[in-house]
């Protein structure tokens, strides 16, 4: 079992993606030192109507991040910069130097690449015409995946205002494939409220 300083955050991050947090200057003090070398940290995801930040309450499944880069942001403020390398499944949490959360995890089994089936090749374009209106959403990446099922879905499970509890449970099927048929339909057939 691994341990890494944890973030909780409404901002969703997935393997393969990339955003910039700010976080105190304490607390990247603080967890650095738990952060190992080269320095990796995890971020777990809340949901945006959570005002605080319950460690105890997460989702089990968190995202493993590289620190990518870091700068001054504000006065005591760090903006960082996470890339995300892959899912895990936190075991526990502990609280050190009153402002940092480590986790203990565990490696999951990863989606494997695969090409992004022709039926679903609109997902893609979708995501493109997304970046390109938002290019602050797209500033950090150079090397897109937009032929890879895999790399599409998480891109997209990051983006769709979806409860944690459904991305958690997307999260753990076995195949992209599976997650692309749910995102098809969530796009193709939205819910209309019957009000």
């Amino acid at each position: 079992m691994s341990m890494h300083p944890i973030l909780i955050e409404a901002n969703h991050l997935l393997p393969g993606g990339l955003h910039t947090y700010v976080v105190t200057e304490s607390f990247y003090l603080n967890a650095l030192p738990h952060a190992g070398d080269p320095p990796q940290l995890l971020v777990a995801m809340k949901n945006e109507a959570e005002a605080d930040h319950r460690p105890n309450a997460i989702s089990p499944i968190v995202t493993l991040c590289h620190v990518a880069d870091f700068n001054h942001y504000g006065p005591q403020q760090i903006a960082l910069t996470l890339q995300g390398i892959e899912n895990v499944k936190v075991d526990t949490i502990e609280v050190i130097n009153g402002d940092v959360n480590i986790a203990h995890h565990a490696p999951l089994p990863q989606w494997q690449r695969q090409p992004l089936p022709d039926h679903y090749a609109y997902l893609s374009d979708k995501l493109k015409q997304y970046y390109r209106s938002n290019p602050g959403r797209h500033d950090h990446f150079q090397l897109t995946q937009y032929d890879d099922t895999c790399w599409v879905c998480l891109r997209w499970l990051e983006l769709l205002p979806i409860e944690v509890k459904q991305k958690q449970l997307l999260l753990s099927q076995p195949n992209a494939l599976l997650v692309a048929e749910f995102i098809d339909r969530l796009l193709r057939y939205p819910l209309i409220d019957q009000e």
